[in-house]
């Protein structure tokens, strides 16, 4: 590929002009044969311009000695100890000064085209691990002089510097950052400070950054980075080689593996950074490459396509992470260390042209793939270097002018654009045809763009690709997900759970994105990951259906109930597996088979209560997926949830008496019921309903006592019983608490027995009891009792319905029940379904109302919901069809936005708040066009509905 001559020529005459006359007005002696060098660094380099009249003698040194023997001279000065004991501040100013002179010689030596790109890197390593070592020397004996330690010579100190990246592999390019991890052996300091060894190596470590890369007036020496350490967000800056040991043994990620081979003791103790080293080779290199370990290679791979996935360019193009750019060099010899390294020691080596000539050596890559990556890898770090000399800034990028371009191609030696860009894009294209070809069988992790979550810091595009995704705040979302593969939840702490976590994670945050609230459901998906106590098989799971997956993103990002059950029972999912999930829910009677099928597995009291939980959860799951989905309308859902409850309230309290039995025996000729009200009464329950029940006793005797080993009458021992049925339902399990529960509509409210005889009920009614408690019978069932007293109340409740009464005074304590709740929870917000003037409420007290008006003189009368009863009122004539037929479809479409959001939100719906996702979710739940139509449907519903209300009730 075309080049020019060794010394480029000056972009800028007029800059070159001016600098050839300052330098003629400082420098002694003249020597005319440097013109052509100081022409190009003064029409080129600001930078270096600066730092050439600064210095003048390092360019006068290299032409009078060599650019070897000019570096030579200056590392015996920067190695002087004299000055980098004096303190803090005279190493900070020596340390800068030989910095700028460094710099200023290598950027001569290789403009000038005396040194390699071996002998460029190779210099600016060695000065970095010179600095680095003349830096910990003055820290040690700092710290011995404070009487802090006892130790002052680095070398046996214990303390590692580990060179990582370009340092580590002797290939820093001119602007390089450093990135170092910091260890030490506990205990080789001999620290007698008034601390502990902790805190001062802490200490050392912040000293230590701040003298390589604090700003003075003398610039700077390194920028330093330690967050490539071992999970750098929980642990100190200076981690012991024992915790480091630990960590790449039990959740060293991948990326981890492939930072390491370039790892290379730099400063401090060198003997014990090479004990660490070979302590961590295992995991390092595996000497068998088994399906994980493939697999871990794949998921690199697909992680660094996600980061290269822009077109190749000349303006703007990043010749560094960019297709075809030095990183997929590195890559490229890299995975390739990562297979064969385990069985091939000789391809443990740090540098990558060393690499790729042993690979080709090895025949394990093709001579001219290799001649081809080392051609352009040579390439493209010369243009990294003339970049980054331009003004000293860690740039990759080229110019995104054509003044830029041009300047840039001038100071890579070209005398023309359209040269320079078919040499790079020649090579860029070359590379990436090479580096695209390996590992084909890989897929790509993100469709949408990059999905990196490896290192330490933010990929600032994969940031851009998490917003593009939906994601308000991305930065939150990549914390967490690094921390995930750092192993910071329980799920995530092996090998294997990552790596399958890496393979779905394209899937998963796509599918989150997708959600009502991608944010939300984000966190309610980590929520659900912190609570597993293993990854690997709900991970493989995932991987071998991800169809799941899908369908996860729906329950975090819309059904935050199911989420929580989600994450309280995660083996809820593997219901969704069986061929029937999805299929038509349960009849009651088969839903009381099951449960007797999993109840025969279980032993005591507590493991049939779990077994009552987790079998509730799964079902209320299965209805809810089903109802998310809109296989199922809302009323389908109400009536299952509530024979649900039916099934399980009716096994819990078989479990809880045979339990009581055993201490307290039986009263002879005893019975026990259930009466449900409210939602479960009426078989309407939601998935956040709360029951509300009535515990009933009949006895023949009042006296006759239980025959137990311990002995109660009737009263106190069913409610004993009864308390103990409430504390067996809202006890907190495995999966949460089977329900909760509500006794306030028990005769007497809160101040009365939480269990009444047959008698004490009929009188209550007969003689206390208020019109609105009256009402509530409306919707009273019998869900538990043997046969007779189940035919005594049922018969009771007939006889509340259809008793003859004031309805002057019925209508007026409906007014005032109504006019009370509206004072304790009315507002104008139309999205209140439940309490909203129109809404749930006024439906139900007008179909209470007319319940108690009719009933008397009107067969059939028999409690249920608000639709049972106006079916029962259309069909005995005593409601206009037109009239019932509206409140019956109000009463549907109510319903149906109600247990949505039950269902779907977690708080009061907040329409300016509510994401659009949730908004369309409503709209198709009851089949309108758009949300705007939508909400102008419910408040003419409302209205409509408030209207029947007045005419009826007032």
């Amino acid at each position: 590929m075309e080049n020019s001559s060794a010394v480029p020529k000056p972009y800028s005459k007029t800059d070159a002009e001016r600098g050839l006359q300052q330098w003629a007005e400082k420098a002694e002696p003249k020597d005319d044969t440097l013109t052509p060098l100081l022409a190009a660094i003064f029409g080129n380099s600001p930078y270096l311009s600066r730092l050439l009249l600064l210095y003048p003698s390092v360019l006068l040194d290299m032409a009078m000695l060599g650019p070897e023997r000019a570096y030579a001279q200056l590392i015996a000065e920067l190695t002087s100890t004299k000055v980098a004991g004096d303190g803090q501040a005279e190493v900070m100013r020596h340390l800068r000064v030989a910095k700028g002179k460094l710099a200023l010689l290598v950027a001569l030596a290789d403009i000038a085209g005396l040194w390699t790109l071996e002998q460029v890197t190779g210099a600016l390593s060695d000065f970095a691990e010179r600095c680095l070592s003349q830096s910990l020397d003055a820290l040690l004996r700092m710290g011995h002089k404070r009487g802090e330690i006892g130790l002052s010579q680095a070398q046996t100190s214990g303390i590692i510097v580990l060179g990582m990246g370009k340092l580590g592999g002797g290939e820093l390019n001119y602007s390089s950052d450093i990135d170092l991890i910091l260890l030490f052996e506990p205990g080789r300091l001999g620290y007698k400070g008034r601390h502990n060894e902790q805190h001062f190596m802490n200490k050392l470590a912040h000293d230590l950054v701040t003298l390589m890369q604090e700003r003075t007036r003398d610039g700077y020496v390194f920028r330093t980075d330690l967050r490539l350490r071992p999970d750098p967000a929980s642990t100190p800056p200076a981690v012991t080689t024992e915790a480091a040991c630990y960590y790449y043994e039990s959740v060293g990620q991948n990326w981890e593996r492939a930072a390491m081979i370039k790892a290379r003791p730099v400063a401090g103790d060198i003997e014990a950074g090479e004990r660490f080293l070979k302590s961590i080779a295992p995991f390092m290199w595996r000497r068998n490459l088994d399906f994980a370990a493939i697999n871990d290679i794949h998921s690199i791979k697909r992680q660094m396509d996600s980061v290269h996935s822009k077109k190749i360019r000349l303006k703007g193009h990043n010749i560094k992470l960019g297709r075809g750019g030095i990183r997929e060099i590195e890559f490229y010899a890299q995975i390739h260390q990562l297979i064969w390294g385990g069985r091939e020691p000789q391809l443990r080596t740090r540098t990558t042209c060393e690499t790729l000539l042993r690979l080709a050596e090895m025949g394990l890559v093709d001579d001219k793939k290799e001649e081809l990556l080392r051609k352009a890898y040579v390439f493209l770090r010369k243009l990294e270097h003339r970049l980054q000399m331009v003004a000293d800034e860690q740039t990759h990028s080229l110019p995104e002018t054509d003044k830029g371009i041009a300047h840039i191609a001038c100071f890579m030696g070209y005398d023309s654009i359209p040269a320079f860009e078919k040499d790079l894009l020649g090579y860029l294209d070359d590379v990436h045809a090479v580096y695209a070809s390996s590992f084909q069988s890989a897929e790509k992790l993100g469709d949408e763009g990059n999905l990196v979550f490896t290192g330490v810091s933010h990929d600032p595009e994969t940031l851009e690709t998490l917003r593009k995704m939906g994601y308000v705040h991305p930065q939150t979302v990549s914390e967490i997900v690094m921390g995930w593969h750092h192993g910071s939840r329980r799920a995530t702490r092996t090998k294997r759970a990552r790596e399958l976590l890496t393979e779905m994670m394209p899937l998963l945050l796509g599918r989150l994105g997708e959600t009502v609230h991608p944010d939300a459901a984000f966190l309610k998906f980590n929520e659900f990951l912190t609570n597993l106590p293993a990854g690997v098989q709900l991970f493989s799971l995932f991987n071998n259906n991800p169809h799941l997956l899908g369908l996860i993103a729906d329950i975090m990002g819309s059904a935050p109930t199911l989420a929580d059950s989600l994450s309280k029972s995660p083996e809820l999912l593997d219901a969704v597996l069986y061929a029937d999930f999805y299929g038509a829910l349960p009849l009651p009677e088969n839903l009381s088979r099951q449960l007797d099928d999993v109840l025969t597995a279980a032993g005591n009291f507590e493991e049939r209560m779990d077994t009552l939980r987790h079998f509730r959860n799964e079902k209320q799951f299965q209805a809810g997926v089903q109802l998310l989905k809109r296989m199922i309308t809302a009323q389908t859902a109400g009536v299952f949830l509530s024979n649900l409850a039916d099934a399980v309230i009716g096994k819990a309290l078989e479990s809880v008496t045979a339990e009581f039995e055993k201490t307290y025996g039986t009263i002879a000729g005893s019975r026990f019921a259930i009466i449900a009200l409210g939602k479960l009464g009426s078989r309407e329950m939601t998935f956040s309903s709360d029951i509300d029940l009535v515990f009933i006793y009949d006895v023949p005797d009042f006296d006759t006592a239980s025959d137990g080993e311990k002995s109660f009458t009737a009263s106190v021992y069913f409610n004993r019983l009864a308390q103990r049925f409430l504390n067996a339902l809202s006890a907190m399990g495995r999966g949460g608490r089977l329900y909760e529960v509500d006794t306030r509509l028990r005769p007497s409210g809160k101040q009365g027995l939480l269990a009444v005889s047959t008698k004490a009920l009929a009188h209550y009614f007969e003689e206390l009891a208020w019109t609105f408690e009256t009402m509530a019978f409306t919707k009273a069932r019998v869900i538990n009792g043997d046969e007779m007293l189940r035919k005594k109340l049922e018969a009771f409740i007939r006889e509340q319905l259809v008793k003859p009464r004031d309805m002057e005074k019925l209508r007026q304590d409906a007014n005032d029940m109504r006019e009370r709740i509206d004072r304790e929870h009315g507002n104008s917000n139309p999205w209140d379904i439940k309490y909203a003037r129109g809404g749930l409420m006024d439906i139900d007290f007008i179909a209470q109302y007319l319940m108690l008006r009719h009933a008397p003189d009107t067969p059939g009368a028999k409690a249920g919901s608000a639709s049972d009863i106006f079916d029962w009122l259309k069909r005995s004539g005593r409601m206009e069809p037109a009239r019932v037929d509206m409140l019956m479809e109000s009463d549907r479409f109510l319903g149906q936005l109600f247990n949505m959001l039950r269902l779907c939100c977690d708080r009061q719906f907040d329409e300016a708040a509510a994401p659009q996702g949730l908004k369309k979710l409503l709209v198709e739940a009851v089949k309108e066009k758009d949300f705007e139509a939508l909400k102008t449907r419910l408040i003419q519903v409302e209205q409509s509905v408030h209207g029947q209300y007045i005419d009826i009730l007032k």
